[in-house]
């Protein structure tokens, strides 16, 4: 977490006191004398709230089974990326959705109100993140009778289909989310930008989005919907060597919601993220993390567009929650380079079931990503060999009140050889075994939580 710190100059000021004393006094009848009047005149509709959610999770983790160096596998993956590299198990606690956050709004007259909402995340682990001030859901909008329309930073629509279903309130690292709204190649299964990053994050369809518009339609019927456009700062002047992009995303939801059935479908489409060569390196054209370049863009590959489908189902049968979900991710780079990859997309679906008995709840789920397929410029053989991965996860919680549980979980991700879905351990790569999760390795993990939510 970022901290400022104020160097102050000591000075004597004891020749000061007596006026500093009376200054005080006066200052603090004025003060009282405002703030009785503007109890006087605040509108009793105006609110403010403090609100938040701590869900550290402790556990047990590891990966065995990595690839070694000489494995045949998809032509996506480079040869060097077959490292055999697994990493010892090991203590570790993650904070999750853990965060702590201000809203409010204020009438505007009749049917109108302006909202607002700063969010932040909380390293509850200690470790290093995104968490300066409003570094998750911020936003400053208006909500009617028409509906509601905000600009900030926010879940898009496609992320927020699938939250629902997760197992408590907040997630951990043990949610659908490790082969869901993410191709894997190491892609972060949650991200959080303002635009297009220049890193594999750019091919993360899971995702809260800066420099947003948003807006949410009323519920009629049943029906509802959200829309979300974010714009193009990120717009690059073309020059002899790069054409002119301008990477914008898109994403649209539709729910149906009657009694014990939710129905939710979302579409998300990036312009120019270049997610292909994100995720697909050498294969694709000429990627390179490297920020300060156009890593995939050139002349003959001058634009992208990557797209996400998704329905996400939940009925309430009894005492069992059912949900589950399914997904398309599709990739392609505008590429005229021949032998270069310039298509692939690939299936995944999950399904949780969540019997409840009181204050007691136990779940499980399981997850599969499909190897998918992929095309080249000019036709030729593109293997997706082993590019399919599946995860699970069984879990209890009880809830001592309301606001506080107490969980615990065991879960797993199980990457085909030329897999790299999770992101586990999320130390930085290059430390041999401890990089992100190794191609074809497959993680096990178990530990125990407690959530609170005030």
């Amino acid at each position: 977490m970022r901290r400022f710190d104020d160097d102050e100059e000591e000075t004597d000021v004891s020749q000061y006191k007596s006026f500093a004393v009376a200054a005080g006094l006066a200052l603090a009848g004025l003060q009282g004398t405002a703030h009785a009047q503007q109890a006087e005149q605040a509108p009793k509709d105006y609110s403010v709230e403090i609100y938040g959610l701590l869900i550290p999770f402790l556990d047990s983790a590891q990966t065995t089974g990595a690839s070694a160096p000489g494995t045949v596998g998809s032509s996506m993956v480079p040869a060097s990326s077959y490292t055999g590299v697994n990493a010892d198990r090991r203590g570790r606690l993650t904070g999750g959705t853990t965060n702590i956050g201000f809203r409010g709004s204020r009438n505007l007259g009749p049917d109108m109100k302006a909202l607002f909402q700063i969010e932040s995340g909380i390293p509850v682990d200690g470790d290093p993140g995104p968490n300066t001030l409003a570094s998750r859901n911020t936003h400053v909008g208006l909500q009617g009778k028409w509906g509601t329309a905000f600009l900030g930073i926010w879940d898009t629509p496609y992320k927020w289909i699938a939250l629902q279903t997760g197992f408590l309130r907040g997630l951990t690292v043990a949610d659908y989310s490790n082969t869901i709204q993410t191709p894997g190649f190491r892609v972060p299964v949650t991200t959080t930008q303002s635009g297009r990053t220049n890193t594999s994050a750019d091919a993360a369809f899971n995702r809260r989005q800066g420099n947003s518009i948003q807006y949410w339609s009323p519920k009629v019927g049943g029906f509802s919907g959200r829309l979300a456009y974010s714009v193009g700062e990120g717009k690059t002047s073309a020059s002899a060597t790069t054409p002119s992009t301008e990477p914008t995303l898109f994403s649209g939801s539709a729910e149906y919601a009657s009694g014990p059935l939710i129905l939710r479908y979302a579409y998300e489409q990036h312009r120019d993220y270049f997610g292909l060569s994100a995720i697909a390196g050498p294969a694709a054209n000429a990627f390179n993390p490297a920020p300060a370049l156009a890593s995939g863009i050139s002349n003959a590959n001058p634009s992208s567009r990557d797209d996400g489908n998704q329905f996400v189902a939940i009925y309430q049968l009894g005492n069992v929650k059912l949900s589950g979900g399914v997904e398309r991710l599709r990739y392609r780079n505008d590429d005229s380079t021949a032998a270069k990859l310039n298509e692939y997309k690939r299936d995944s679906w999950y399904a949780i079931v969540q019997p409840r008995f009181g204050a007691h709840q136990v779940w499980g789920m399981y997850g599969k990503a499909l190897k998918g397929n992929c095309t080249l410029v000019g036709g030729g053989d593109c293997s997706t060999t082993g590019l399919g991965a599946s995860e699970y996860a069984v879990g209890y919680s009880y809830d001592f009140m309301k606001d506080v549980t107490f969980f615990a979980q065991a879960y797993g991700v199980n990457n085909d050889r030329s897999a790299s879905y999770g992101t586990f351990p999320s130390a930085p790569a290059g430390a041999a075994g401890n990089g992100a999760t190794a191609v074809g390795a497959s993680t096990r993990g178990v530990g125990i939580g407690v959530q609170f939510i005030f």
